[in-house]
């Protein structure tokens, strides 16, 4: 018989205390915590190599599915983009092209850590509900 008195009981959270209810925090944290899983495979994968594809490649989709679930289309593909595709091998980082459909202007964004991605995404969301509300 299952003794529901001691579920649990062994299970330890790291930074439990740590709980935010901050969205910014969050957001960054969670960010954060994605690519740094991401490096570290990248690094076991380059000294030892072991590709852990095969072990942790569906933890990756489920985690990537709620980014697009949760943040929406775009803001996802931002995301995805920042964990995987933001810097070369020696970790320089790549710029990301923007293009303002309105005026044909093409610019380069630099994102340098979660915190720029956050606030870059909150300033596009911004001139996308603007620009929404204006066609109305």
């Amino acid at each position: 018989m299952f003794n529901i008195s001691s579920f649990g009981k062994n299970l330890i959270i790291k930074d439990r205390n740590k709980v935010t209810t901050n969205y910014k925090q969050t957001f960054i944290d969670l960010v954060d915590n994605f690519s740094m899983t991401h490096q570290r495979s990248l690094k076991v994968e380059q000294e030892h190599g072991l590709k852990l594809e095969a072990y942790d490649g569906l933890f990756y989709i489920l985690i990537e599915n709620l980014f697009f679930a949760y943040y929406g289309e775009w803001q996802g593909e931002l995301i995805i983009w920042y964990v995987y595709d933001r810097t070369d091998e020696d970790g320089n980082l790549y710029p990301m092209m923007l293009f303002d459909e309105e005026t044909g202007d093409e610019s380069e964004v630099i994102i340098k850590n979660a915190s720029d991605l956050y606030s870059f995404i909150q300033k596009m969301s911004k001139k996308i509900k603007n620009k929404n509300k204006n066609k109305k």
